[in-house]
C-alpha cells in the first residue's frame, strides 16, 4: 500500500495516463487530494495504445509480466527512437529474466510470466533501468543491471526511493 504525494493530474505531461492504464489493467489505485494510492491487487493483460505516452512502455512492459493472460502494448513505434529502441531492449532484457515476449513493429505483446533474476542491462536509457529495477524487485534470485549510472540523470534519489518501498535491488554507479 503506497501513496505518492505531489503529482498534479491536472498539467500537461502525459505520463500520468499511466495511471489509466494500471486502472484498466485492474489496479486498485485512488486518486485523492492527499496523492496516489496504489494498493496490491491482481492485473489482468488488455490492450493498451501508448501512442500519446512512449516513455510508458519500459514500465507498462514489467506490469505485463506480472498481468494475467496477454497485455498488448501497441500504436507506439516511436518508442523505437527514444534513448534507445525501448521496444526491442525491453523484449530483450525482460526474457533475459524469463518473461515471454513478442516484439511487433509497434509494440509488444506479453504473456504472464513468471520471472527470476539475472543480469541485464540498461542500455543507458533511465527508464529501462528504473523498470528492471523495479521488476527486480518483485522476483526471486539477484538482479543486477549494468549500465545502472543513466538513472541519476533524472532521477538520482530513485535507488533510495526504491529501498524505501522494499526494493531487494541494489543500483550501484
Amino acid at each position: 500500500d503506497v501513496t505518492s504525494m505531489g503529482l498534479d493530474m491536472t498539467d500537461t505531461q502525459g505520463d500520468k495516463a499511466v495511471v489509466d492504464y494500471l486502472r484498466q489493467m485492474g489496479a486498485d489505485i485512488l486518486v485523492s487530494q492527499d496523492g496516489i494510492r496504489v494498493r496490491a491487487s491482481g492485473l489482468k493483460g488488455c490492450e493498451i495504445d501508448l501512442n500519446a505516452t512512449p516513455d510508458a512502455l519500459p514500465m507498462m512492459a514489467v506490469a505485463a509480466c506480472f498481468a494475467t493472460g496477454e497485455t498488448r502494448l501497441v500504436n507506439v513505434p516511436q518508442a523505437r527512437i527514444k534513448e534507445t529502441d525501448r521496444i526491442s531492449v525491453m523484449k530483450v532484457e525482460l526474457e533475459r529474466l524469463g518473461a515471454k515476449v513478442k516484439e511487433l513493429p509497434d509494440g509488444l505483446i506479453i504473456k504472464h510470466s513468471k520471472l527470476t533474476g539475472s543480469e541485464v542491462d540498461g542500455h543507458g536509457d533511465h527508464r529501462v533501468i528504473m523498470a528492471l529495477a523495479v521488476a527486480g524487485s518483485l522476483i526471486s534470485g539477484r538482479t543486477v543491471i549494468h549500465g545502472s549510472e543513466a538513472v541519476s540523470v533524472t532521477f538520482p534519489t530513485f535507488p533510495e526511493a526504491l529501498r524505501k518501498l522494499g526494493g531487494k535491488v541494489s543500483i550501484e554507479h
